[in-house]
Formats: C-alpha cells, sequence, structure tokens
C-alpha cells in the first residue's frame, strides 16, 4: 500500500478521495491489498473536512509544503491552468504524482496516461493517449483520441480521435469530433459539438460549434 497526500480540498479533491476509496474497496473485494492510504489534503485557503464526512485532515499550506518521505500526491484540481501552477511549484520540490483511475472505467490494453491524471471515464477506446494532469470527468474517450498536457473534460463529453492541446477545458455535454484539433488555452462551452479546428486560447460554442 502506498501514502498519497491529495492536493487542494475542494470538489475535485473530495472526488478524487471518493474514487481511491473505490479503487481500494475494488482491491478488498478481490482479496487483495489496498492500493492507497491516504495520509491527508494540502489546502491554502481553511476548510472543514469533518463537515462532509472526511476524517483525514488537512496537512498543510501547498505554498509551504515539502515531501515528507516516499509519499505520492493526487492532483486534487480540475483548472487547467490551475494544474498546471501547482505542478510547477510541487514537482521541482520532489513531489511524486501518481494518476489516479476510478475501477469503473472501461479501458483498453494499450491506453497512455501520464503522470498525475484523474480518470473517471466511462470508456476510454483504443491508442488512446493523455499527457500529465489531465482529467477526465465522466466523459467517453473514442479510440485515437490524444489529449495534451492539463486539459480538462466534464461530464458526459465525447472527444472522437481529435486531438487536444494544453490547458483545454471541454464543458459538458460537447463533443469534439473525429479529426478536430483544439489549439492549446481553447474552451468547448457547454453542448457545443466541434466539426472544425479550433484555434489557441479561442472559445467556441454552438452546433456547429463557433468561435465567440
Amino acid at each position: 500500500m502506498k501514502d498519497i497526500i491529495i492536493v487542494c480540498a475542494g470538489n475535485c479533491a473530495l472526488e478524487m478521495y471518493y474514487v481511491i476509496k473505490q479503487i481500494n474497496m475494488a482491491a478488498q473485494n478481490a482479496g487483495k491489498e489496498p492500493a492507497w492510504n491516504v495520509l491527508g489534503f494540502l489546502s491554502d485557503v481553511p476548510v472543514d473536512l469533518k463537515a462532509v464526512g472526511i476524517e483525514v485532515p488537512v496537512l498543510g499550506t501547498i505554498q509551504d509544503w515539502h515531501p515528507i518521505g516516499n509519499e505520492y500526491y493526487g492532483m486534487g484540481n480540475g483548472t487547467p491552468q490551475a494544474k498546471e501552477k501547482l505542478a510547477n511549484l510541487l514537482r521541482p520540490r520532489g513531489c511524486r504524482f501518481a494518476s489516479i483511475i476510478a475501477p469503473y472505467t472501461f479501458i483498453s490494453d494499450d491506453f497512455v496516461c501520464g503522470e498525475g491524471c484523474l480518470i473517471q471515464a466511462y470508456r476510454i477506446g483504443c491508442c488512446v493517449k493523455l499527457g500529465d494532469f489531465v482529467s477526465i470527468n465522466g466523459s467517453m474517450l473514442m479510440s485515437g483520441a490524444q489529449i495534451d498536457d492539463y486539459t480538462t473534460t466534464t461530464g458526459y463529453t465525447v472527444v472522437q480521435s481529435a486531438n487536444v492541446g494544453k490547458r483545454v477545458y471541454i464543458g459538458s455535454h460537447a463533443v469534439v469530433t473525429d479529426g478536430v484539433t483544439v489549439g492549446d488555452d481553447a474552451m468547448i462551452s457547454v453542448g457545443s459539438i466541434v466539426t472544425e479546428d479550433v484555434r489557441p486560447k479561442a472559445t467556441v460554442f454552438g452546433v456547429p460549434a463557433k468561435e465567440i
């Protein structure tokens, strides 16, 4: 069993905590040792975890934190730019980030996943590749999808065989269709269907999606 500390203590961090509990429960049901021991959270703002039924402590602030042993870290933030900032702060200090994958996720054998990801997906097809600190939340990644560092997808998103850049945010119920390239720092608004390339830093919305 490996020790892990969750970075941040907001909603995304709490989701990671419960995904880890599901991973441990699945291991125990299979007669195996639990995978993770959650030591606690890091937070730069006051938070009362006991109020939401979590008994593990807040260990300290992110800004002042340094590794205490051989523990791993989980990226408990879903905002693309914030994830990059936190990773650039903590990795040079020696923090090692684990990728956490919910046990109910269907994953093909050739799936490639970078460091520090949180994967809560319905389905991940073949030949899918994710960079570092990618958050997949209640989404489907179809065969051939390529998603770069720090990007976040949200509920009921579908990414087909597309190339999605860094720090992209894809809103709920959006679809990115085959062959599309989405540039770095773009935002795909809720419910949009992306059928054409999206330039870097653009925000698109609609069916079909247009830049706004």
